[in-house]
């Protein structure tokens, strides 16, 4: 066939550079063509990222790529592949199996930062469905991580080329193909840490907690077979690859830095070089009209006064790791029918299990209960009358009069940590002919391809609201028994109130088990994609440049897509406001489609070849029509779009290209975005600072010493009968109203990027390349950050920012669990993303005759600006900070990856990697540098290593962040990327070591 023997480069992947540096292999299986692409030896069709022309083997392309090999991949020790692309320095962190609160069961890419909902991932070209019918970013847990041959990331908008989504930019991970033989491999791992910081057991001995010690935990193991053959004829070929793998937790409480929640404290009492542990304050808290107080253990009402012992410790409780369980199945098969005409399939089916946990739930809620006031558990209690707090005097007392907007916030302590079970399936099969005619002139591709996705979402240890309620309202029933009120449903009486004699809880298993209830949330997604394109060199038609040999390349294509949602939670989950009082809000069933029909093409001019100072000197244009229908709860629209891209490439002298591009891309919205019902979510603020009592507060306007000005917080809804009297945010968490919105339009995006590649015949080994590029993002669709708000209010008083806040009950921003309160984040196209900076490549390799060969290569990104626009005239710079409300919560400004690898003749091959992060500044509050001004740089060095034992059996291992550097803290690190005071997708939180055996027959 014609079609087996194209190839056209790789974009300027600059590829070598990784290969080199990892085990030789890689060596045996790819040349290195002299803009660094990597090049597969295969007789058939290799794919390429960034055209689907590829009429011109010999041009070059203008699309900046990396590339990574497979056996990079394993020399990282990772079973799963997000862990290895996260630590590009062009992908920023995204759902990963370190997420925990706020967890989707998915695994998700986001390159440049942009929204893993910007990130088009491919498997070998196609593209893959919705990850869940919680998240609309494709999930890579799907993806065979064994059976990949390289990953191909190009950076920027490539709409024309790929449909929508594809504005970060794509990420294509091609997997072997033509596998003969039998490959089984295992590996496993674990982490550790040693736990000796000094500062951090001062912090928690101030706390009264204890120090943990070394430990060993988060184990994992994978078990993967691989069996390929070919046909008796020799014209196909049918692979088959299976793999198990199972992760095991990593807690909190087991890391000195994350064994309970930091912040700053000035009272020395409670912490350490200003330093303490400072909790949740819905511990033990009752309020009311008479102000807000503290149950101590045994059982005495105090003032409130917000020290860390009147704080809980969520902290110690969530997971850094969630426990997991992954079954895979991928087939792939390939038969040539004729020589003109190939028959290609895949099938596969995954079944991912985790469980995300975190801390114990609690009667959540200000002001949210009602009680009636002769319950028999509040009356005398020791200290403060609880009575007196819930504003019930004698005469309502005696008439048992029920009195509403208490807040009566336990933890479930009693109970255990709430738990949320995600299991997520997926079945995916790809299906064509690809082949030529014309004289072989034309080539073509005809394919259709179905995902399915199911994903099951069980929460337990929750408390249900209205139960809760009904405990609340209880009475004496003559005989000196407690009883509800209302039995029905085997009601028991639910007595935070009082506590036993010994300190203990007076709380029995019998009144949480009446409490408790689970959740269950039911979810499909559904892919439809059918498409095809015929391309050919015109060239044969006499369409070319006088002043090359090379015809004109064109292409043109027609695709069909339909994406379908469907979430359908049990009754309890919808009620509004939430059945359960520890999510924060309802789950409300979704279910929509948005179906788009395209037409694409593809032109490539090549203007000069082969002449002095123009090697090469080639135009290439793209461009993509889309009409989409979104419909869904009984309303649909139609739209529109034009995409399109423009690239050059100038290769002087056989040393130097110069490349170039302009693309304009779109992101359509997604069922979820368009669709999702009006909801109650719980966002985080950070820190706000100190107050003049010595207090970290989350809300300016907060305690009786508020950071802002009455002025400014009157900007936010604040009263001057409430000024100096508001409850702070707990724990940072607050609330908010989301929600779709079917009238969203699509977003449009314009990518530029020039660079050079450099590859010196004077040096030979030696490949350099400098990008730049500039992404600016348009009606970006954006529910406005909590954080953005308040800030914008404070500061301005801006009425597009502060008709956004809603305050609760005393002037309160702390979650009450009561619909309509909070911060309004209703999905908008309203905001501006950009980002621009240097992408810097350099691989350099040298043969030394006595040992072997030494191969350098680095990777690095340059951030020079990061910044968005939620609303008009705001403008929030994000580059080099922290968590400042912009979508990635960590932005440095510089990152590499530098690899050296040493190739032994013996067949030991010695790995090192250096991966940098540069230090970040928390602009929004200056406060202590130990856990909330400016984090540090960090860097980690990776070693691994590779043995060949004979043909069959080889040996790997290694160690990650082998020197055990400790992530830095922040208290400004919410979910869901942020948790345990750190960014656990970011940064590692131990040591790991990993050992792997593999054999092939």
């Amino acid at each position: 066939m014609k079609i087996s023997n194209q190839l056209r480069l790789s974009a300027g992947s600059f590829a070598v550079g990784l290969a080199l540096a990892s085990a030789p292999a890689f060596a045996q299986d790819a040349d290195v063509s002299s803009d660094g692409d990597a090049v597969a030896e295969e007789e058939n069709q290799i794919l390429v990222t960034g055209s689907r022309l590829n009429v011109n083997p010999n041009l070059e392309g203008a699309n900046p790529v990396v590339s990574v090999t497979a056996e990079q991949i394993q020399g990282q020790g990772t079973v799963r592949i997000e862990d290895f692309v996260n630590q590009l320095p062009q992908v920023f962190a995204g759902q990963a199996g370190e997420v925990s609160n706020g967890a989707s069961g998915t695994a998700t890419l986001n390159l440049r930062g942009l929204g893993s909902q910007r990130t088009l991932v491919l498997i070998d070209g196609r593209r893959l469905p919705y990850g869940s019918s919680a998240i609309s970013s494709a999930n890579l847990d799907v993806i065979p991580t064994q059976l990949i041959e390289r990953v191909d990331v190009l950076t920027g908008g490539s709409s024309a080329v790929y449909g929508s989504d594809a504005v970060g930019g794509v990420a294509n991970f091609i997997l072997k193909k033509d596998f003969e033989g039998v490959e089984i491999d295992v590996q496993g791992g674990f982490q550790q840490t040693g736990n000796g910081s000094e500062f951090f057991s001062n912090v928690l001995q101030s706390f009264g907690g204890s120090t943990p010690g070394p430990v060993t935990d988060g184990a994992e193991y994978s078990i993967t077979g691989i069996l390929g053959t070919n046909t008796a004829d020799g014209r196909g070929n049918v692979t088959i690859y299976a793999n198990y793998e199972r992760r095991e937790q990593v807690i909190q409480s087991n890391r000195d830095f994350s064994a309970c929640t930091l912040d700053t404290s000035s009272n020395p009492a409670v912490s350490f070089e200003g330093v303490g542990c400072f909790g949740s304050a819905n511990f033990r808290l009752f309020g009311g009209p008479g102000g807000f107080t503290f149950q101590e253990a045994d059982g005495t009402i105090v003032d409130f006064a917000g020290s860390p012992d009147q704080r809980f410790n969520f902290g110690e409780f969530n997971f850094f790791q969630r426990p997991s369980e992954r079954f895979t199945i991928y087939a792939k098969g390939n038969y040539e029918i004729s020589d003109n005409l190939e028959f290609f399939a895949d099938l596969s089916y995954v079944d991912n299990v985790s469980d995300a946990q975190i801390a114990q739930t609690a009667s959540f809620g200000i002001g949210a209960y009602s009680i009636n006031c002769d319950n028999p558990f509040i009356q005398n209690t020791p200290g403060q009358q609880l009575t007196d707090i819930f504003g019930c005097d004698a005469a309502a007392i005696a008439a048992g009069t029920d009195v509403s907007g208490i807040t009566a916030s336990h933890r479930n302590v009693e109970g255990g940590p709430r738990n949320s079970r995600l299991e997520n399936t997926t079945f995916r099969m790809v299906a064509g002919l690809r082949g030529d005619f014309g004289d072989n002139i034309w080539s073509y591709e005809v394919f259709g391809q179905y995902a399915e996705t199911s994903d099951v979402s069980v929460s337990s240890n929750d408390f249900i609201v209205a139960n809760l309620q009904q405990a609340f309202f209880a009475v004496d029933d003559g005989t000196g028994n407690v009883v509800c009120r209302d039995p029905s449903g085997g009601c028991v009486p639910y007595n935070p109130f009082q506590r036993n004699a010994d300190g203990t809880t007076a709380i029995t298993q019998e009144q949480t088990d009446f409490l408790q209830g689970v959740g269950i949330v039911l979810g499909e997604t559904t892919q439809l994609v059918a498409g095809g394109f015929v391309q050919a060199d015109l060239g044969e038609y006499g369409f070319s440049s006088p002043f090359s040999d090379n015809g004109i390349g064109f292409l043109l294509g027609v695709e069909y897509r339909e994406d379908t949602l469907t979430s359908i939670p049990d009754e309890i989950s919808q009620v509004p406001g939430g059945g359960f009082t520890g999510v924060g809000g309802a789950n409300f069933p979704v279910d929509g489609s948005v179906q788009v029909y395209e037409i694409f093409t593809e032109v490539q001019v090549p203007l000069v070849t082969d002449r002095p100072f123009f090697e090469e000197l080639t135009l290439e244009g793209s461009y993509r029509y889309s009409d989409y229908t979104n419909s869904g709860n009984g309303t649909s629209s139609s739209v529109s779009t034009d995409t399109f891209g423009i690239e050059g490439v100038w290769v002087p002298v056989s040393d130097l290209k110069l490349r170039a591009q302009f693309q304009r891309s779109v992101r359509a919205p997604n069922v979820i975005e368009l669709f999702s019902a009006v909801n109650t979510g719980l966002p985080n603020l950070n820190s706000a600072g100190v107050n003049a009592n010595g207090d970290s507060l989350f809300d300016p306007c907060a305690s009786d010493a508020p950071i802002a000005t009455f002025e400014q917080c009157a900007n936010t809804g604040v009263t001057a009968a409430q000024f100096g009297t508001i409850l702070d945010v707990i724990s940072g968490q607050t609330q908010s109203i989301t929600g779709g919105e079917p009238t969203l339009t699509p977003e449009s995006s314009d990518t530029v990027t020039f660079g050079v590649v450099f590859e010196p015949s004077f040096v030979p080994g030696l490949l350099l390349s400098v990008d730049y590029f500039d992404v600016t993002v348009e009606d970006t669709i954006f529910a406005i950050p909590a954080q953005i708000i308040l800030d914008n209010c404070l500061e301005t008083g801006n009425p597009a920012a502060c008709t956004l806040i809603n305050r609760g009950a005393g002037g309160t921003l702390a979650s009450s669990g009561i619909p309509g309160e909070g911060f309004n984040q209703i999905n908008r196209n309203i905001a501006e993303l950009s980002t621009s900076g240097f992408d810097i490549q350099a691989s350099y390799s040298l043969d030394i005759d006595s040992i072997g060969s030494v191969g350098i290569n680095y990777v690095g990104t340059i951030l020079d600006a990061y910044d968005l626009e939620p609303l008009p005239g705001t403008i929030i710079e994000c580059s080099g900070t922290l968590n400042n409300g912009c979508p990635a919560p960590i932005t440095p400004e510089y990152r590499h990856r530098l690899v050296v690898d040493l190739q032994t003749l013996a067949g030991v091959n010695l790995n090192l990697a250096w991966r940098h992060f540069s230090g970040t500044t928390n602009e929004v509050v200056e406060a202590n540098p130990v856990v909330d001004d400016n984090l540090p740089a960090v860097n980690y060095l990776d070693f691994s290593f590779f043995y060949d034992v004979n043909d069959v059996v080889s040996l790997r291992g290694g160690v990650l962040n082998f020197t055990n550097e400790q992530p830095p803290v922040s208290a400004s690190s919410g979910p869901p990327l942020g948790n345990g005071n750190t960014f656990p997708t970011i940064y590692d939180t131990g040591r790991q070591f990993f050992a792997g055996i593999n054999f092939k027959f």
